[in-house]
């Protein structure tokens, strides 16, 4: 079982803080692989999987980021950070070797927040989908403080190309949005 990080690191997150039971919610009904693209300094959403996710019977937690920021790191033997760029095929690769034919139950996304970026990583973690997949975005209500649109935008186009059904799950700043079937 994982150890959960000191109270002076937990919180660094900031906004991510608003959602934490949330996210530790929804992993903890899912099926129990969870990527995480953005994992940030760890003291965030990867506690909150991680939370989620002990006692799960088939634990997985895979972390993928451009570089390594974390101040805290899980100490499970489900968990995987793995450094790559998110709109990578390599990067998919590096993570499909680990989950072999696993769907991912809880794809939760929060990276770069541009229309581009989240249009290619959407079209390019679909691979890892099932039907019980729930996506989750973090950051899609900035209130003025940066662009969701872009984030929001592309998320709204592929649900009208793939059926997909997103919604504005929790709206205080920062926003956390949800993508199921």
């Amino acid at each position: 079982m994982t150890k959960e990080p000191p109270p002076h690191i937990l919180g660094q997150d900031g906004a991510i803080q608003n959602f934490m039971k949330d996210i530790e919610q929804t992993v903890r009904l899912s099926l129990g692989f969870v990527l995480e693209l953005g994992s940030g300094k760890g003291t965030g959403s990867t506690v909150a999987i991680q939370r989620g996710l002990i006692d799960h019977p088939n634990p997985l937690h895979i972390s993928v980021d451009l570089t390594d920021r974390m101040e805290w790191k899980p100490d499970a033997p489900w968990w995987h950070l793995i450094l790559g760029d998110t709109r990578e095929q390599a990067t998919l690769e590096q993570v499909e070797a680990i989950s072999g034919v696993r769907s991912a139950s809880v794809i939760f996304i929060d990276t770069v927040h541009t229309y581009d970026q989240v249009q290619r990583e959407l079209d390019l973690w679909s691979a890892l989908v099932g039907s019980d997949t729930i996506w989750l975005f973090h950051d899609t209500n900035m209130h003025g403080q940066g662009d969701a649109q872009g984030l929001v935008r592309a998320i709204q186009e592929h649900t009208g190309r793939t059926g997909w059904v997103y919604d504005d799950f929790r709206t205080e700043p920062h926003g956390l949005g949800r993508m199921r079937l």
